[in-house]
């Protein structure tokens, strides 16, 4: 029967955070390992070679330096695919050196009991020795992740003050620096809660040390986004806060100035916007930022010459993701947003920001029946003589325009597309349509762009041209609508002479004329 000739050492790490990580005997003896035999069979006699002060049930060995842990209910030659670098040793007349050692699952069960169980320096030093153990032993991540480690952290995390909250995120932050480790942070929606509630402490070294992990979250992979905003959407709404609420707190300075703060918190937003899937999820997260206050910061530090670089680049970022969102853009500049949040069609356009006019729906929506505008009939909106701006008479061309609705210039004959204040957007002759005859809004579109979409608005950002405003209705308009409408609607002797004027009108009037719908 063919055997390998290894040597053994063992490693007294029954309490993980007393391990010394020095193999003893510093001169490991030999032994013949049996390449066919299950390694569980042949483990006894290696723990009485060795006279290990370790349980022979809890023990399990490993290869050094490599680190892999063996199946010790397989033989070597089942796990030979497994062990190149192992017997690439012995083809080359090397004795490979085998571990004997706790098991992991042993292992990582000490060191939840302790971190449960230890209060006051002891579980200080217990703490901060996390993250060396698992840079140390990368298989203690996983295994640590899946003995609910994670949920250890926050029940721990939660009753201590910050500094032993940093030591949790220093262990935290080697954890996910492993595949298996990001992993189990993304499939724990409570641990991303958890940090995200930790931006609220009164500690600006943890604030940024939090940041940076929910930074480096994000950065990880496009999906994980999604999941920071509903984390941050359950612990603020717990609160009885709006979305966002801690890292605004942050950003308003409220417990004093820090420009690396900032920018950790400036980052944070425009990297969890910049792979959002959909611009409704974008928008949702703007407006929750513009409610609390967010313009008003920006303004502050982009006025502010002593700012730094860094926090007005940042805020620059945001700035133009909101202009790229609304397509308020050259279309010749590079864009940054992602091509799948382009949900506008044709028949209807995109939701936009809080900051545009065309935003503000309660002017829209009011109960009050409007002699202008009406959201919910299905018959065409008709401009009727008790409108304050409306001049006293308008012959047929006022009749003509009373008949047509004023988003669809196209319905009114020729003559009156000439002579209406708006730009006519559809060929000549085609057929007016109902706002209920539009094509269906996507599915994954929220309540408010449908009804947004409906009325033929679009929701934009602030930085949107208040001129395109639909719901406010500046107090001076009504003079200006007066001279313009005035000149628009002609005597009817008059008409046709001032047909090509109109023309030549038409943009310049356009504005007045939106104003006064």
């Amino acid at each position: 029967m063919a055997s390998v000739t290894c040597r053994v050492q063992f490693l007294e790490d029954s309490d993980p955070f007393l391990c010394t990580n020095f193999p003893e005997p510093r001169r490991p003896p030999t032994v013949n390992v049996e390449e066919n035999l299950p390694l569980s069979v042949q483990l006894a006699a290696i723990h009485k070679l060795l006279e290990a002060p370790l349980k022979l049930e809890d023990c399990t060995l490993q290869v050094s330096p490599s680190g892999n842990y063996l199946d010790l209910d397989s033989s070597l030659e089942e796990q030979k695919d497994e062990l190149e670098n192992f017997y690439s040793d012995v083809a080359k007349g090397k004795k490979p050196i085998l571990i004997l050692r706790t098991q992991l699952s042993v292992r990582v069960h000490s060191i939840l009991e302790k971190l449960y169980n230890s209060q006051g320096p002891e579980l200080r030093r217990c703490l901060f020795s996390l993250k060396q153990l698992f840079q140390d032993d990368k298989d203690l991540v996983p295994e640590f992740v899946a003995s609910e480690g994670l949920t250890c952290f926050i029940k721990v995390g939660t009753e201590a003050d910050h500094n032993y909250q940093n030591y949790i995120l220093r262990a935290l932050s080697q954890i996910m620096l492993f595949v298996d480790g990001m992993n189990g942070v993304i499939n724990h929606n409570e641990t991303v809660q958890w940090l995200y509630t930790l931006t609220g402490s009164p500690s600006r070294l943890l604030q940024k040390t939090v940041l940076k992990l929910l930074i480096v979250f994000v950065d990880y992979s496009e999906s994980n986004s999604p999941l920071l905003i509903s984390a941050i959407n359950k612990v603020d709404r717990k609160r009885g806060m709006k979305p966002w609420a801690n890292v605004m707190d942050i950003l308003v300075e409220k417990n004093g100035a820090d420009a690396e703060l900032l920018v950790f918190a400036m980052t944070l937003i425009n990297k969890t916007l910049a792979v959002l899937p959909d611009q409704d999820s974008f928008y949702d997260v703007t407006d929750c930022l513009e409610q609390l206050g967010m313009e008003t910061v920006i303004h502050k530090h982009l006025n502010n010459k002593g700012a730094e670089p860094d926090l007005r680049a940042q805020f620059s970022i945001y700035e133009k993701a909101l202009r790229d969102e609304d397509g308020d853009v050259d279309d010749s500049t590079p864009h940054f947003r992602k091509d799948r949040r382009k949900m506008a069609s044709s028949e209807q356009e995109g939701r936009r920001n809080r900051r545009s006019p065309s935003h503000n729906l309660p002017d829209l929506v009011s109960p009050t029946p409007s002699p202008a505008l009406s959201p919910f009939s299905d018959s065409p909106v008709s401009l009727t003589p008790s409108s304050p701006c409306l001049p006293p008479s308008h012959g047929s061309s006022s009749s003509s325009l009373q008949n047509s609705e004023p988003s669809s210039p196209s319905s009114s004959p020729a003559g009156s597309q000439r002579g209406s204040p708006l730009p006519p957007h559809t060929p000549n002759n085609s057929v007016a349509t109902k706002p209920e005859a539009q094509a269906p809004p996507s599915s994954s579109r929220s309540f408010l762009s449908h009804h947004m979409a409906a009325l033929g608005l679009s929701r934009k950002s602030r930085l949107f041209s208040k001129t395109s405003s639909v719901s406010e209705e500046p107090p001076s308009s009504c003079s200006s609508s007066d001279v313009s409408l005035q000149e628009t609607f002609p005597p009817q002797g008059n008409f046709e002479q001032t047909e090509n004027k109109l023309e030549d009108k038409t943009s310049a009037s356009s504005v007045e004329a939106e104003e006064f719908f």
